[in-house]
């Protein structure tokens, strides 16, 4: 039997080899493989009892980005709280119940509905899903849109 010599710099060459030959085809497999639906709910946020939350009311969530407003209807909306315009931190304006820039005068109704430009689309919405009583919001995939859809609010 003939023994196979091998000197450090070739081990270490093949090694490297197959090393980056294995990342690679992780990094083609993790590609090709279809998408995941978000439906593990520990990705979601949860804003709290439902019981909590009053009807026609507007819900700050700072940390998170983004506002809940339970409609007089009972119904839940999760807007962005960034301006479609330049991506400003909107505010709440309880006296004139609307959505407003203070960077470039931008103004949004209480569903992200554009009412003055610059900017030129409606408030991102975050999906929200219901759990054991609580709200759940889907912080990390915001939802584009070009106008306010009834179906993107959501009914316990």
């Amino acid at each position: 039997m003939e023994r196979i010599k091998i000197n450090r710099r070739n081990f270490f060459r093949k090694f490297l080899y197959w090393l980056l030959t294995l990342q690679f085809i992780y990094i083609i497999f993790r590609l090709l493989k279809p998408g995941e639906k978000n439906t593990d709910i520990e990705k979601y946020y949860d804003a709290g009892d439902i019981s909590f939350f009053e009807n026609g009311k507007m819900y700050p969530f700072g940390s998170e980005q983004f506002y809940l407003h339970r409609l007089s209807d009972g119904g839940f909306l999760a807007v962005s709280s960034r301006c479609t315009h330049l991506g400003c931190t909107v505010q709440f304006n309880v006296n004139h119940n609307r959505f407003e820039c203070p960077c470039h005068a931008s103004a949004f109704n209480t569903n992200g509905q554009v009412l003055s430009p610059p900017a030129n689309r409606p408030l991102d919405f975050y999906p929200i899903i219901f759990k054991d009583n609580h709200v759940l919001v889907d912080v990390n995939h915001p939802v584009k849109r070009n106008s306010h859809d009834p179906s993107q609010i959501k009914y316990v």
